[in-house]
């Protein structure tokens, strides 16, 4: 990247989700269009994940203030859940689609962000326009749901690789269908650049997300890419303990607030 210290930035992407609907003659939940755009910003020097706070926006601006765009689209399609039909044998399943079916009640949909416009990076007065290669994301809904019993439903976890190397992303969603997630750059030999989709996604979902023992709503306790499964020397994040709001480590995070 441009900065010498790029896998100690996070770099923040923030931007309105537009999801298209299926046609006429096609199921509910049959593959949709999906376009994300707005602005990305780098937070510099953040190797403890715990010290990148969202970056701000102007109440009346649609994008947070930087240098660089990025437009990005492709497609959603629901991976169903185990005991589910879906249309298709197991045989014909895809290693995607058979890791996500083991997830008890649970379905998901997996988002595909390799077309459009791709993302800007600013060199000095040099812009270029780079396009990921594999950027995808499992998120429980690609709408806002506003669900306040589940909120894994504003979880966004992806992964995927361009130029510049394998990266993984953790954000949320929040009303008004705005995405915004923090991805980080991985060396070739991190061990979360070959980690399982399904066991990042559970590390992410175990870090960040509380069960109230009397209620049994599901919490997001902190700003989702405060994990230790987002630091940039973290090498095996599915051995981490569930988080606490000290997490073990001495240091409070913040609650997350919508």
């Amino acid at each position: 990247m441009a900065e010498d210290n790029w896998k100690d930035t996070l770099y923040i992407w923030d931007g309105i989700v537009t999801v298209g609907m299926p046609d006429d003659n096609e199921a509910e939940d049959a593959p949709v269009s999906i376009q994300w755009e707005g602005s990305w910003v780098p937070v510099t020097n953040v190797p403890d994940a715990t010290d990148a706070e969202a970056p701000k926006r102007h109440a009346f601006n649609r994008d947070i203030e930087s240098d660089c765009k990025f437009l990005v689209s492709g497609t959603a399609a629901r991976v169903q859940a185990k005991g589910k039909k879906d249309g298709k044998s197991e045989e014909d399943k895809s290693d995607k689609e058979e890791d996500a079916s083991d997830n008890d009640d649970d379905s998901f949909y997996v988002v595909q962000l390799t077309e459009g416009d791709g993302w800007e990076m600013q060199d000095g007065k040099v812009k270029t326009r780079y396009h990921d290669a594999k950027h995808d994301v499992w998120i429980k809904s690609p709408r806002w749901t506003g669900n306040q019993k589940d909120q894994r439903d504003f979880l966004v976890v992806a992964k995927g690789t361009n130029d510049f190397g394998p990266f993984v992303s953790v954000g949320w969603i929040r009303p008004g269908n705005r995405w915004t997630v923090a991805r980080r750059y991985l060396s070739e030999t991190d061990r979360r650049a070959e980690m399982p989709f399904r066991a990042f996604y559970e590390t992410v979902v175990r870090e960040s997300i509380s069960v109230a023992n009397e209620s049994g709503k599901k919490v997001l306790q902190i700003p989702p890419w405060q994990i230790t499964a987002m630091h940039a020397n973290r090498q095996d994040p599915a051995k981490e303990a569930p988080a606490t709001d000290d997490a073990g480590g001495g240091k409070r995070r913040k609650m997350a607030t919508m």
